[in-house]
């Protein structure tokens, strides 16, 4: 077989061309693939970030208004915060819900307690006689959360 001298450089130069022009685009497509997923990540851990946070400030005042003040009201806050925790089962883990949940019940059973004056609860909590912060368990179980969505990304 005998290859024509004129015709080999043409073709080696053209199946060059073929060959770097079909990596770059395999690479373009890849490097635009990951930004996309980095984005959504991003986006999913902002939202996430929104609606932990906005939970742990409205359950803050419930928490405080709870010990404060005798008797339940309905509120604002509260259908706020049930709002939240319905927000959270479209996304959140079981475990995010569930913690989320058991804050709720934890307000729910301090505002069925006589209340107390502000000074006291200070002081009750500065001598760390106040039952443990209902709202840290939750604070960890979304830390975690996060943690985990940021993770996919690696």
């Amino acid at each position: 077989m005998n290859i024509d001298p004129a015709l080999l450089s043409p073709v080696s130069a053209l199946v060059g061309a073929l060959i770097g022009g079909g990596t770059s685009l395999i690479a373009a497509i890849y490097t635009q693939r990951s930004q996309d997923r980095l984005q959504r990540v991003a986006g999913e851990v902002a939202k996430r970030e929104a609606v932990y946070a906005d939970f742990v400030f409205h359950a803050s005042n419930l928490l405080l208004r709870a010990y404060t003040r005798d008797g339940i009201e309905l509120t604002g806050d509260e259908q706020h915060l049930i709002g939240l925790i319905n927000r959270m089962r479209f996304f959140a883990s079981p475990n995010v819900v569930a913690t989320a949940e058991a804050v709720v019940r934890i307000i729910v059973e301090i505002s069925l307690k006589p209340s107390i004056e502000l000074r006291q609860l200070a002081k009750e909590s500065l001598s760390q006689r106040l039952d443990p912060d209902p709202l840290l368990e939750f604070s960890l179980v979304g830390r975690a959360d996060l943690d985990n969505v940021r993770r996919t990304v690696m």
